[in-house]
């Protein structure tokens, strides 16, 4: 069990890390992602809140939940970063499943759209791993 939570602590850290390199620089943001800013100004702030501060901010609330846990062996700090990181990876799953309808529906079948649906669905897995551990025993 100590081996998934470590799985999807690396996993949020790696999330919340995409968020804070998309706060501090969201023109990498923009191209990471394959987006373009509108020339009205706001694109940067969209890339900035989104990409940068809802990442980070929901990676970085379900790490910290997850080291109180680690470190402390709280039960209802455990239940609670256990429930955090499956809304994550619930999200990240999301993310995976409308990319695989858009490369089925949209013709959206590119090597860029097979591998991001990869990335988003070990990054589903591996955050929800305590989540699976104990669905399985």
């Amino acid at each position: 069990m100590l081996f998934a939570w470590g799985v999807s602590a690396l996993a949020l850290m790696i999330g919340a890390g995409l968020g804070a390199r998309a706060l501090i620089d969201p023109e990498w943001a923009a191209k990471f992602v394959r987006l373009k800013a509108d020339e009205q100004g706001g694109g940067q702030a969209e890339f900035r809140a989104t990409f940068g501060g809802v990442f980070l901010a929901l990676h970085a609330a379900a790490l910290l939940l997850t080291g109180f846990y680690l470190l402390g062996g709280e039960y209802v700090i455990g239940v609670c970063a256990t429930g955090a990181a499956f809304v994550i990876a619930a999200g990240w799953g999301g993310a995976a499943t409308g990319r695989a309808i858009s490369m089925w529906r949209d013709g959206a079948d590119t090597k860029f759209n097979r591998m991001s649906v990869g990335v988003e669905a070990a990054m589903a897995f591996a955050i929800a791993m305590p989540w699976l551990v104990w669905f399985l025993l």
